[in-house]
């Protein structure tokens, strides 16, 4: 089979006579991504910037495309009935599909490997009271056991959001998910930690109503600092002793 690809910007570009391989690499994942590419135009290479692009069509012939006497090759893909090739969506699925693969593959991985000696915090941010609960308690007795704590707000890098908060939960030793506040993406990423098979710590302040799909699963249930900071300490001391004897 080969691949064909048009890319329309205020004028067009043609690619033609690709393999499938190819036309993902050079065409689909720059497109997705608004990369920069080399066009090979009649007026000499030129880079383009695919972020200009208003859209591209993905096509698929049984042979490779040849110019005729009455036609260029440019001028068979602009025709309407060359749209009858049309496969711009069964190459975008395999290409969504080959790239989540890769991306849980690659958490999975990281999952089985030897954990950092670390905590990452799952919770509502932005929030006066959640905030000093996170450095009054959760820091504070995290240290105390020589476990470094993380909230995805303190993590520096240049990366997606979402990315870097699968990736910290893959890698750390404990995930510690307060729902104080029902936020979705939390029981989200709670969620995940759980099918990784992470060592949870739930949370949930006692003026909170735990979610009836979570009431079967231990939580601690704080009043204040001071009693969350009672509770973690024992709850670490549990799992730490307990982790010291599987040693």
């Amino acid at each position: 089979m080969k691949y064909h690809a048009r890319i329309e910007y205020s004028s067009f570009y043609t690619f033609y006579n690709y393999s499938e391989e190819a036309i993902i690499n050079d065409v689909v994942v720059p497109f997705v991504n608004g990369q920069v590419v080399l066009l090979n135009t009649k007026h000499g290479p030129k880079l383009f910037n695919m972020k200009n692009a208003t859209f591209v069509k993905i096509y698929k012939t049984k042979v490779a495309l040849k110019a005729t006497e009455d036609k260029s090759i440019i001028e068979q893909i602009k025709e309407e009935s060359f749209a009858e090739y049309d496969c711009t969506a069964e190459v975008l699925g395999k290409v969504q599909s080959r790239y989540s693969a890769k991306a849980l593959s690659s958490l999975i991985q990281k999952a089985l490997q030897p954990s950092k000696q670390q905590i990452f915090v799952v919770m509502k941010f932005g929030d006066e009271e959640m905030d000093s609960a996170y450095a009054g308690a959760y820091k504070a007795v995290a240290n105390e056991f020589g476990l470094d704590c993380v909230r995805i707000d303190e993590v520096q890098d240049s990366g997606k959001i979402s990315d870097q908060i699968l990736e910290q939960i893959a890698e750390s030793k404990y995930v510690l998910c307060d729902l104080t506040g029902a936020r979705p993406n939390c029981y989200y990423e709670t969620g995940f930690a759980h099918a990784l098979g992470k060592e949870l710590i739930l949370l949930s302040n006692k003026k909170e109503k735990i979610h009836f799909d979570l009431e079967g699963h231990r939580f601690i249930q704080w009043s204040s600092e001071e009693d969350l900071r009672k509770k973690l300490r024992a709850r670490f001391a549990a799992l730490e002793s307990s982790r010291s004897r599987e040693d």
